[in-house]
């Protein structure tokens, strides 16, 4: 038996693949990533806010905000990142190591949980949100403990968002297969086996794509054509299916 839920909203954004119509022609293979593209404007965010918002921050609450259609109120969240604003985190580890001073907005601002915190000040929202670290299987850890709430809390509704931006060059040796990505999804709760549903398993793999980024292979199902698709990091496997 696997988790069952519905997409009610989906809002990804990558380097040049930004609409649902970019998205769904980059799955079929006629549209590709680019290494440089304008930053989600977030129009609807104070100026003021806005300039202390790093590209990781901008792309996290513009998923969030989109996939959640600029819902005001509670509304329970996970947000997930395997690396998290590295970019910031790096520029304050160099500062340490100049012996400069910290800025305490930057340090504050470079947390693993602070884009979350900034999304339920904009939002004002008092629900329960989670931030979420699993390595390389840190896509699939953040989705499975947002549709646990979903059902284990008996929400009618969950927002999980996903983000990553590529590592700093000093990095890139020790990673593999980085993408600057973010995805928010809207979740619902549904009954099993409803049509559009999407279940989620454990046991064994399905006929699908092994991990080469979690989060990228998820969207190549999502806006794909194939049924089911399979994950595996490590010792992790999972399967998720679309119903029919």
């Amino acid at each position: 038996m696997g988790l069952t839920f519905n997409i009610a909203k989906c809002v990804a954004w990558a380097p040049g693949v930004v609409t649902e119509q970019d998205w769904q022609l980059w799955a079929e293979g006629h549209h590709s990533f680019t290494d440089e593209s304008d930053l989600p404007a977030l129009k609807t965010i104070p100026a003021m806010q806005r300039r202390r918002l790093s590209p990781f921050a901008k792309i996290n609450l513009h998923c969030a905000l989109e996939a959640t259609e600029h819902q005001q109120g509670d509304l329970a969240c996970v947000f997930s990142s395997r690396h998290g604003d590295l970019n910031r985190t790096t520029a304050l580890i160099e500062n340490v190591a100049k012996k400069e001073d910290l800025s305490p907005t930057q340090f504050g601002l470079s947390v693993h949980n602070a884009v979350s915190g900034l999304y339920s000040i904009y939002t004002k929202n008092h629900a329960p949100i989670s931030a979420v670290a699993a390595g390389k299987a840190s896509f699939m850890v953040g989705l499975l403990d947002a549709v646990a709430k979903l059902h284990v809390n008996q929400l009618d509704k969950i927002l999980y968002v996903y983000a990553d931006w590529a590592v700093p060059e000093c990095y890139t040796s020790y990673v593999d297969n980085e993408q600057t990505v973010a995805i928010g999804l809207l979740l619902e709760r549904t009954a099993q086996d409803k049509s559009g549903n999407i279940s989620i398993n454990d046991n064994g793999l399905a006929e699908g794509i092994l991990a080469t980024n979690q989060a990228v292979d998820f969207l190549a199902f999502y806006y794909g054509k194939q049924n089911s698709w399979a994950t595996q990091v490590n010792q992790q496997y999972w399967n998720m299916k679309k119903a029919l």
